[in-house]
């Protein structure tokens, strides 16, 4: 393939004069009109502007503001800058449509099943909520509306990477710029928990406070770092710490161990903060399963035992008193000890609230606004979400996608290139842990964990085209790997 094909931007091949003439005229009579009447909306305007030209200059900067930049943004509470939408959704609609809209015939990807499924699930998510709406009379406000084609926002996000991030050296440079961000957002919780400064009014303005149990107290009794909730940041750093971990024993990280232990020991110390249990059993799970794959065995439980001695001296008093509220029996409560506080609770409220809700209308849902009788407004479970949004089509097209998803990482784990395999393996991991831990709260359909999960997958799933393919030769494989180069 020729260089051109690979670097030229999307003004390569395009009539520019007339092209950027008539564009800035439009753009800055628009802008004007719109300043005029809201400020903040203009700048807002011209800041999108900005990133646009830029996107269509250099497509790969767009992969890498989805890829580093989108999944921290998430949980950003909507309103925050631009009134009733999320940031991080702003950003994949300017950067995902600018990148799709702009590519080349030759610059495309070719679609696979998982594309298809995941634009399936996406519109019939959005379908079931619209439908919903209006059969049963309800009055929708933005935020609803941006439930009901919110996981739209994945489609664009996978499809915009895979396109954007052309090479295996801007895929790896992606991966590396999400590990790095890791470290950031894992301090931010740290911080918190230690209630430095103004950190934690800070965190409660950026994201809207913490959702769940805790909102009635006020107090955020476990870490959330830039999310509203705990579990969007265990779900945040479990993936990209698997990555790491699966880089490290295979030999890809190079030159710089260092950094990639601090990174790890940083968001490995962060993860224990959100003391969620779910997370932290699989990511220790996972440990054990790569460092098998790797025939590490002995050699990589030794290192991740110093990495877990570190992080528990850090965070053993949050564990601690997290261990206690799960396990500790309450007078008069029929709970057997060995039952967890919360999933007693969770069984309490599906068979008392949601099952008999789910009863009554099994085939649509109830879209993006619950009925009155469900007096726990948190499913606490992916897939009762999915019953409650659009009943069991919505469900089976979930477990289609599902199905694919684990299918093509695990075609990513046999690649013939150590980093992708390596890489393709985390990610497997990812997608089955995912869809156990669904089974106790929708991590899939909030903010962390599906954001860095669909560039991952965008990043790792083999490409039908030969784009990227053959391996690099020996001599230029180091200059491809900037997390440290093969070793």
């Amino acid at each position: 393939m020729s260089a051109r094909t690979l670097n030229d931007s999307w003004f390569a091949d395009r009539p520019r004069p007339v092209l950027l003439g008539l564009g800035a005229i439009v753009i800055a009579f628009a802008l004007g009109v719109v300043a005029v009447g809201k400020p903040e909306m203009g700048l807002a305007a011209l800041a999108a502007l900005g990133l646009v030209v830029a996107v269509l200059l250099r497509p790969v900067v767009g992969g890498l503001i989805l890829v580093g930049a989108v999944p921290i943004l998430s949980g950003v509470a909507p309103g925050v800058p631009v009134a009733h939408f999320r940031i991080s959704e702003l950003l994949i609609g300017v950067v995902g449509i600018t990148v799709l809209a702009s590519a080349r015939r030759t610059d495309t990807v070719p679609w696979s099943s998982l594309d298809w499924l995941l634009l399936a699930y996406g519109v019939g998510w959005a379908v079931f909520g619209a439908l919903d709406g209006i059969t049963l009379s309800q009055h929708l406000s933005p935020t609803d509306w941006g439930t009901v084609f919110g996981q739209l926002q994945f489609f664009l996000i996978y499809r915009a990477v895979r396109t954007s991030l052309r090479t295996p050296a801007e895929r790896r440079t992606a991966v590396a710029v999400l590990l790095v961000a890791t470290a950031p957002v894992a301090l931010l919780a740290l911080l918190q928990q230690l209630h430095v400064g103004p950190v934690v009014s800070f965190l409660n303005a950026l994201t809207g406070g913490v959702s769940g149990p805790a909102a009635t107290a006020g107090t955020a009794t476990r870490a959330t770092g830039p999310f509203n909730n705990w579990a969007v940041l265990a779900g945040y750093l479990l993936p990209a710490l698997l990555v790491l971990c699966a880089l490290t024993l295979s030999g890809q990280i190079g030159r710089h161990k260092k950094a990639a232990w601090a990174i790890g020991v940083i968001a490995f110390t962060g993860l224990l903060l959100t003391a969620e249990l779910s997370a932290i059993l699989f990511l220790c799970i996972g440990v054990v399963v790569l460092a098998s794959q790797y025939g590490h065995g002995r050699r990589a439980l030794r290192f991740a035992g110093v990495a877990v001695v570190v992080g528990v001296l850090v965070a053993s008093p949050f564990l601690a008193s997290r261990l206690n509220h799960e396990f500790s029996s309450t007078a008069g409560s029929s709970r057997h000890a060995g039952v967890p506080q919360t999933l007693d609770f969770r069984w309490y409220v599906w068979t008392t609230q949601y099952v008999p809700a789910i009863e009554s209308r099994p085939l649509t849902g109830y879209g993006a606004q619950l009925p009155a009788s469900i007096q726990w407004r948190y499913p606490e479970s992916q897939y009762v979400a999915y019953l409650m949004e659009g009943g069991f089509p919505v469900l089976l097209l979930f477990a289609g996608l599902g199905l694919v998803m684990v299918k093509r990482s695990r075609e990513a784990a046999r690649s013939n290139d150590p980093f992708e395999r390596a890489l393709g393996r985390a990610v497997a991991f990812t997608v089955i842990a995912m869809l156990v831990m669904n089974l106790i709260w929708p991590f899939l359909s909030n903010a962390g964990l599906p954001q860095v999960l669909w560039c991952l997958l965008a990043i790792a799933v083999p490409r039908l085209d030969n784009r990227g393919a053959v391996a690099a030769p020996p001599a230029a494989r180091a200059t491809l790997v900037p997390i440290g180069g093969a070793t």
